[in-house]
């Protein structure tokens, strides 16, 4: 009840940097989608999900070097542009270490800066907006059992805020949550000096491609949401103690790769295969490469071509439902999510256990206020974002569920904060 198949998400469309001054150059912009200056619904309209060949160069080209930009960065743009309109300075280059207190009242922080630790004081409050502890690998093992290997967000989010607000005994929920996402490594590409780590959001949804464990088997819906299916790939299996679909591989072939491409891979005449991409002339060749049972990945895709032509997959219901669809390639039938694999080459793509970040983090109030472990809301301190235990628990409820929450309790956080009664005390 409540839902709707479309209308429900916002997006933030495209920005324009050149609005912010010397502050352009300092918005971050995606390793993997910061060159494609186009709207959410300008993808659509283009079809680009499915023909990467209708993207408009020329409008791209003109975007780029009009300093135009989508998705994330756009959003972040308009955010940055609000607080310098208020003539509010942001603090770049600045670490926060420690949660400065008063009695029991969070009055302030303390930081790194210039290579000095400075104090910062607030009347007001602080809020914890610090992202989730996806890349400390003390935390991972902690709270996820070290299982998250291919983290998609950028290598600062280290649980800074996490582990200052547990000095001050804050409460925690949802620790062993994340907004789990296929991930996928290319050799050599690296972002702030870590590996850069790609989500396989949509190619897994396309027709000609299927997912398989080290035994050659399906074991999931590949059009899944990106949350749910990486939860397949962790599942463990207490009759083994092991996690049987780990390693997973995305498997497709030559009529894939002719219309869709795959990452760096562009469908155009002569463009060379990456050497990224496991490629084989028959199924049992691949087997042999990914050390698994040729007849096991043979009678897969045998089955699963069947459910292709048919256009009903008996096993796991792929593109049977309205989700399904949207990911897939709706000029292609009986089923707009199911293609044959048939055409050599047959390829293979390691599939790694990724998240966007973790959703495990200090439990807050309606107002948005950390709560201490007694119950009781820690005076000044509030939060919003992945540093917040995750209000969707271990689901994901749709578009959205990742920012929505954010903007909403960042909203309340600073709202409440500015009402705070206690404002006028003296915490210089």
């Amino acid at each position: 009840d409540g839902g709707a198949e479309r209308g429900r998400s916002l997006e933030p469309g495209i920005f324009d940097t050149r609005t912010l001054g010397e502050w352009a150059a300092k918005l971050r912009r995606s390793p993997i989608y910061g060159t494609l200056p186009l709207s959410i619904n300008e993808l659509r309209e283009y079809g680009l999900g499915t023909n990467p060949l209708n993207t408009p160069i020329e409008l791209v080209q003109q975007r780029v070097e009009q300093g135009i930009v989508s998705f994330g960065t756009a959003l972040a743009g308009h955010l940055v542009a609000a607080v310098l309109e208020r003539g509010i300075e942001p603090l770049i280059g600045t670490r926060v270490r420690r949660l400065i207190t008063r009695g029991e009242r969070v009055v302030g922080v303390e930081a790194e800066q210039d290579g000095k630790t400075v104090q910062i004081m607030a009347r007001r409050g602080i809020v914890l907006a610090s992202g989730g502890f996806e890349w400390d690998k003390q935390l991972n093992a902690q709270f996820l059992g070290g299982h998250l290997t291919h983290p998609l967000s950028p290598p600062a989010n280290e649980g800074d805020g996490l582990r200052m607000a547990l000095a001050l005994g804050a409460n925690l929920g949802n620790m062993s949550e994340a907004w789990w996402c296929p991930s996928v490594a290319l050799p050599g590409e690296t972002y702030a000096g870590q590996p850069l780590h790609r989500g396989d959001f949509t190619n897994r949804g396309l027709p000609h491609s299927l997912i398989v464990n080290r035994s050659g088997q399906r074991f999931v819906n590949e059009s899944l949401n990106y949350n749910d299916i990486t939860k397949a790939l962790l599942q463990f299996d207490p009759n083994v103690y092991d996690r049987p679909n780990l390693p997973a591989w995305l498997i497709l072939d030559q009529s894939y790769l002719s219309r869709y491409g795959l990452h760096t891979y562009i469908p155009i005449p002569d463009f060379p295969l990456p050497d990224w991409l496991i490629r084989a002339d028959s199924l049992q060749e691949l087997a042999g490469k990914l050390e698994i049972d040729p007849q096991a990945l043979t009678q897969t895709v045998e089955r699963f071509n069947e459910f292709a032509r048919s256009g009903v997959d008996t096993d796991f219901n792929r593109g049977a439902t309205i989700h399904d669809r949207d990911y897939g390639d709706l000029s292609h039938g009986p089923n707009p999510s199911l293609g044959t694999i048939d055409a050599a080459p047959f390829c293979a793509v390691p599939l790694h256990v990724g998240a966007l970040g973790t959703k495990g983090g200090v439990r807050v109030n309606h107002d948005s206020q950390v709560l201490h472990i007694s119950g009781q809301p820690i005076e000044g301190l509030y939060a919003a974002g992945n540093v917040m235990a995750g209000i969707t628990g271990a689901g994901y409820p749709g578009g959205g569920a990742t920012i929505g929450p954010a903007m909403t309790f960042g909203y309340i956080a600073g709202t409440c904060a500015a009402q705070n009664h206690h404002a006028d005390r003296d915490v210089d």
